[in-house]
């Protein structure tokens, strides 16, 4: 049962980390236009990277969720 928890809880870690990745990646791409030239538009830039920060403290906050309701709920099994 200790192992199925601690899969679960990796799981988690996996789902959130690949996601962070691909808002990575998603920011990359939209730093660079069509041509593959980067964007000079500060604007822009700024709304790409709001978006980014938001989309990696959605993951990050499931991640920090996810081991306290971990913790709570099998520490001492």
């Amino acid at each position: 049962m200790a192992d199925e928890n601690l899969l679960a809880l990796s799981r988690v870690y996996q789902g959130a980390c690949n996601r962070m990745h691909e808002a990575c990646t998603a920011l990359y791409e939209s730093l660079h236009d069509k041509d593959g030239h980067p964007v000079t538009d500060v604007a822009i830039v700024g709304e790409a990277v709001s978006v980014y920060r938001k989309w990696l403290i959605v993951e990050a906050d499931l991640v920090r969720e996810a081991v306290k309701q971990h913790a709570e709920e099998f520490d001492g099994q």
